[in-house]
C-alpha cells in the first residue's frame, strides 16, 4: 500500500492527470483548494470527504458548470461524472453522466461500461485505474490511499457525519430511473427469454463455504456496487462413472435453479441469475446474508436462541409449505442450510431456506440424498415428499433448542439408526410439534397443518378449510425396534416453542 504524506487526510483518492487537458483540470484557479502532490512533485486532485459535495451520497461531480471539479471544455458536458457511494456496501462507483457517454475507463485492468447497462461501474485500488473524459481528451489515474476493505471501513465510518446534507435532486441514485440493487428478474431470470442476456460480472471476496455440489463465495457486482454469493460449480473433465453422476448432477441442479427462479417466496433465499452451464464453470448468483442459523446459535445465548427457534420455526415452515404447494422437495433442511439477515428496523431476524443443491420435484424425488442426520426414515425406503422436509425442521428445531444436550448427542452417535431413535424419543419432549416426527410419513403433519396448529393458519397459501386435520396420535413403534430406547433425562423448565 502506498502512502502520500501530502494528501488530505479525508482524501479516500486522487485523480493524477495523463495527458495536458488533465494537467489544466489539475492547474485550473476554480480546483486549487483539492490538490497536492506526489513524491515525484506530480499536482494531484484529492477526492474525498473535503469536498462536501451537495449530495448525501455524492463524494465529487465533474463537468464545466455547477460541479464540484470545473474541467474545460467543448466535449465536456455540463454534469460530465460523478463518483457516488453505494448506500448499503459503502462501495465507490463511477457514474458517466455526460450526455453524449463520453466519460470512459481504459487501461490493462478496465472493466468498462458495457451497452445495455445503466452507465456505473466500481472503481477501486487495482482495478479500472484510469478514466478518460470527453472523448478522451482529458486523461486521470486514480491514486489510492487505502486497498478496498479499508476505503470501505472509512467510508462507513464517516457515513454519520454526511447525514442531513441537502440532496442535489440531479444526483441521487434515484434520479437514473434505475433501481441500484439487484437486476429486477425480468433482466436476470435465467429462464427469460431474450438475445441481451448479459454476464454477470463479479469480483470474488473470499471464501464461504464449500460443498458436494461446489464452493461458495461472498463476491461484488461490478456494476451495482452490491455483494451477493456465487455459487461455482466445476464441470467433471474425466469419463469415470463418478464424473458423470457428478454431470448428471449438475444438469439436475441447472433445472432446479430455473425452477426456483421462477418463484418468489421472502423465506426462500433469491436467486438472483445463473450462467455458464454450457461452459467448465457454472455460477449461480444470489443474496448475501449475514450467516446461517447453525453459526448463529452457536455464538448466542440459551435465552436468545429460543427466540430464534420460534421465529426460524414459523418462517420455515411457511417456506417448506410454499415448496410443497409448488411441487418442489428441498432434501437437506438443516441448520447450515437456513441464512438470516439482521433487519434494520427493529431487532427483528430474516431466516431464508438456502442451498437448494439437493432439492428436486416431489415426482422425481428418488435418490437417498441429504444430510443423513437430519433426513426423514421414509427416504431409505424410496418414498420421498414434502413430508421429509417436516421431519428434517424437526430435528433443525431439536438441534436449536438442544433440549437435553441432543445437539451434542447428534455429533456423537455412532450410527444413523441411534440419531434417529433419538429423534422420535425427542418428540415426546416437544409436544407443540410432536406431529413432525412421527415415523410413517402418512401421520406425520404437513407443513399446512403445523401453520394452523402452531400459528393460527398465518402464512398458509391455501384456504384453511382445505387442510385436513391432524391425525390423532397412536401408539408406535420404536424408529429402529432392534436399539433399545434412547436414554433422555426428564424436562424440569422448558420454554414453549409457540406461545
Amino acid at each position: 500500500m502506498s502512502y502520500y504524506p501530502n494528501h488530505h487526510r479525508l482524501a479516500l483518492f486522487s485523480l493524477k492527470p495523463l495527458n495536458k487537458q488533465a494537467q489544466k483540470v489539475v492547474n485550473h484557479p476554480l480546483n486549487q483548494h483539492l490538490t497536492s502532490k506526489l513524491p515525484d512533485g506530480t499536482t494531484v486532485l484529492d477526492i474525498g470527504f473535503q469536498i462536501r459535495s451537495r449530495s448525501q451520497r455524492t463524494i465529487a461531480t465533474l463537468g464545466r458548470a455547477d460541479a464540484d471539479i470545473f474541467v474545460e471544455g467543448t466535449a465536456i458536458s455540463r454534469l460530465q461524472c460523478s463518483f457516488e457511494i453505494e448506500p448499503t456496501t459503502n462501495v465507490i462507483l463511477l457514474y458517466d453522466r455526460s450526455n453524449g457517454q463520453t466519460t470512459q475507463l481504459f487501461g490493462e485492468d478496465a472493466v468498462p461500461f458495457e451497452h445495455g447497462r445503466l452507465r456505473r461501474v466500481v472503481i477501486q485500488k487495482d482495478m479500472n485505474s484510469r478514466m478518460s473524459m470527453g472523448g478522451g481528451s482529458v486523461q486521470f489515474e486514480f491514486i489510492w490511499y487505502q486497498d478496498f476493505a479499508k476505503t470501505t471501513a472509512i467510508i462507513k465510518d464517516r457515513e454519520s457525519m454526511t447525514n442531513g446534507c441537502e440532496e442535489d435532486p440531479r444526483l441521487a441514485l434515484t434520479a437514473d430511473g434505475v433501481e441500484s440493487g439487484s437486476p429486477s428478474q425480468m433482466q436476470t431470470r435465467i429462464h427469460t427469454p431474450g438475445p441481451r442476456q448479459l454476464r454477470m460480472r463479479y469480483m470474488k471476496c473470499g471464501r464461504l463455504g464449500a460443498g458436494q455440489f461446489g464452493t461458495v463465495y461472498k463476491a461484488l457486482n461490478l456494476d451495482t456496487g452490491r455483494f451477493l454469493a456465487v455459487k461455482i460449480i466445476q464441470k467433471p473433465e474425466d469419463a469415470s462413472k463418478d464424473a458423470s453422476w457428478k454431470q448428471s448432477l449438475r444438469y439436475a441442479l441447472k433445472r432446479e435453479v430455473e425452477t426456483l427462479s421462477r418463484i418468489s417466496h421472502p423465506h426462500i433465499i433469491d436467486f438472483v441469475t445463473s450462467q455458464g452451464w454450457d461452459g467448465p464453470t457454472a455460477e449461480i448468483f444470489m443474496g448475501l446474508k449475514d450467516g446461517t442459523l447453525q453459526s448463529l446459535v452457536l455464538q448466542s445465548e440459551v435465552r436468545t436462541i429460543n427466540n430464534f427457534a420460534k421465529s426460524s420455526f414459523h418462517q420455515i415452515l411457511m417456506a417448506i409449505h410454499f415448496l410443497a404447494e409448488n411441487g418442489i422437495v428441498h432434501r437437506d433442511v438443516k441448520p447450515e442450510n437456513i441464512l438470516y439477515t439482521m433487519l434494520r428496523s427493529g431487532n427483528s431476524i430474516l431466516f431464508q431456506l438456502g442451498d437448494f443443491g439437493l432439492c428436486n420435484r416431489t415426482v422425481d424425488a428418488r435418490s437417498s440424498v441429504g444430510t443423513p442426520l437430519y433426513t426423514a426414515p421414509e427416504v431409505y425406503d424410496g418414498v420421498q415428499s414434502h413430508k421429509m422436509d417436516v421431519w428434517s425442521l424437526f430435528v433443525t428445531v431439536a438441534w436449536t433448542l438442544n433440549f437435553d444436550g441432543f445437539r451434542q448427542g447428534l455429533e456423537y452417535f455412532t450410527s444413523i439408526p441411534q440419531a434417529r431413535q433419538a429423534v422420535f424419543s425427542m418428540a415426546s419432549r416437544i409436544p407443540e410439534i410432536q406431529e413432525m416426527a412421527r415415523i410413517d410419513p402418512n401421520e406425520r403433519a404437513s407443513a399446512a397443518q403445523m401453520l394452523v396448529k402452531c400459528f393460527g393458519g398465518e402464512g398458509l397459501l391455501i384456504q384453511r378449510n382445505r387442510v385436513p386435520p391432524l391425525s390423532p396420535p397412536k401408539p408406535e413403534a420404536r424408529a429402529h425396534p432392534e436399539l433399545p430406547p434412547t436414554p433422555m433425562p426428564q424436562v424440569k423448565h422448558r420454554p414453549a416453542l409457540v406461545e
